[in-house]
């Protein structure tokens, strides 16, 4: 049940981020003030916490994993390797938890030399944050790879795996190729007026769009070396290449695209999702592929867990909980007193916004109430399993 649970979190938690990017792009676009507010204003505290709930949730998914790999004999081999993605984690998630700008009074500012650190702001901004929050979604998906290869031994040769495995390496390919080859085509023909930029600009569309096509040719190099029973080789170097690309070369670059063409940050940002979705996508279908009917090296213990796991899962659902209080409380309190902001305002003696106390304390007796519903549950699940001695029910 954790397996399950943890597997459908975190695949549905692997997305999120650029959904809520995609968001704040929309919130900016429709009124600067607002995104502001959002995250330089009254909020920026709490999106601190937001970045910091979310990040126990990409480390305590990941520990879930890893508790996961006691259980399942084979999978010491990867344990060594465990230790070098929590250190990438951790350090993309201290720069995801870096604020930009947050309100200080006149002796703070005073105390730190002025309104931004001088070493810290750059991680600040979202250049900065769209690598690390890539890196943590590629450092999570090489954790499920390792759990899944756990007791897996020698593959069998790919001209063995019949007619299947490679019609599903053709079709991903292509649709992989599809999609990177797609957004490189956009960003050459992107007509720099769009962004509000003059016509000289547009030379900074053409690194995205490149790196984009060399990620095809590596999607049919890595291909051809899957089918030549190279596949771990495969997923490592497309794994590589894209981390290189997306994380370090295009979180690089976004600060020169800040500088120089502002507007265009948001089509890099959508230039590294879809790298990161497609290693994703590609690297499943190869792993699917090179160990399907592999030899096994031991078997899976289920239910054979480490107690310090449960409580991993605890401590995810009541992050999960006031996430949503939080986030929920920050769409809305966005508004501000108006009921369709800009449009119709809210003129009544309640149109006021609580403070982060407040909805401190809101936000937290929800999680209790919610928590404490879930333990009425199973409580009351248990006692249609509880026995007399005799055998019959309770």
């Amino acid at each position: 049940m954790g397996h399950v649970g943890n597997f459908v979190g975190l695949s549905a938690l692997i997305a999120l981020p650029f959904a809520g990017y995609y968001l704040g792009r929309e919130v900016y676009s429709a009124s600067a003030v607002m995104g502001n507010n959002m995250m330089g204003g009254a909020f920026s505290w709490t999106f601190i916490i937001q970045a910091a709930l979310i990040g126990i949730l990409f480390i305590g998914g990941n520990y879930y994993l890893w508790s996961g790999m006691g259980r399942i004999e084979g999978a010491e081999r990867y344990q060594p390797y465990v230790k070098y993605i929590n250190v990438v984690l951790l350090l993309c998630f201290a720069v995801w938890l870096t604020p930009r700008n947050i309100p200080l009074t006149g002796e703070e500012q005073m105390a730190l030399g002025g309104q931004f650190h001088p070493l810290p702001k750059y991680l600040g901004l979202m250049s900065a944050k769209n690598a690390a929050v890539n890196f943590i979604i590629l450092s999570t998906f090489s954790s499920f790879l390792l759990y899944r290869r756990g007791n897996k031994g020698r593959t069998r040769p790919f001209a063995e795996q019949g007619r299947g495995g490679l019609v599903a390496l053709v079709a991903v390919a292509a649709v992989a190729i599809g999609v990177l080859a797609w957004y490189g085509s956009s960003l050459l023909a992107l007509d720099p007026k769009s962004l509000d930029l003059a016509p000289a600009q547009a030379r900074y569309f053409r690194p995205p769009a490149y790196l984009l096509f060399a990620q095809v040719g590596m999607v049919l190099l890595t291909a051809f070396l899957a089918i030549r029973d190279r596949g771990k080789l495969a997923q490592a170097l497309f794994f590589a290449s894209t981390v290189l690309a997306s994380v370090f070369f295009l979180g690089v670059y976004g600060f020169v695209i800040m500088q120089k063409a502002n507007p265009f940050l948001r089509n890099v940002a959508v230039a590294q999702w879809l790298m990161v979705m497609v290693c994703l996508l590609w690297s499943m279908t190869i792993d699917v592929v090179v160990f399907r009917g592999a030899d096994t090296v031991g078997s899976i213990r289920w239910g054979k867990m480490t107690v310090r796991s449960q409580f991993a899962l605890v401590l995810l659902c009541v992050t999960i909980v006031m996430l949503m209080g939080i986030m929920g409380f920050i769409r809305s309190g966005l508004r501000e007193d108006w009921h369709i902001y800009g449009v119709l305002q809210d003129t009544s003696p309640w149109a006021w916004t609580p403070t982060n106390a407040y909805m401190t304390k809101v936000v937290g007796g929800i999680v209790v109430v919610f928590l404490g519903l879930i333990a009425f549950i199973f409580w009351l699940a248990g006692l249609g399993e509880r026995k007399r001695e005799d055998g019959n029910p309770a």
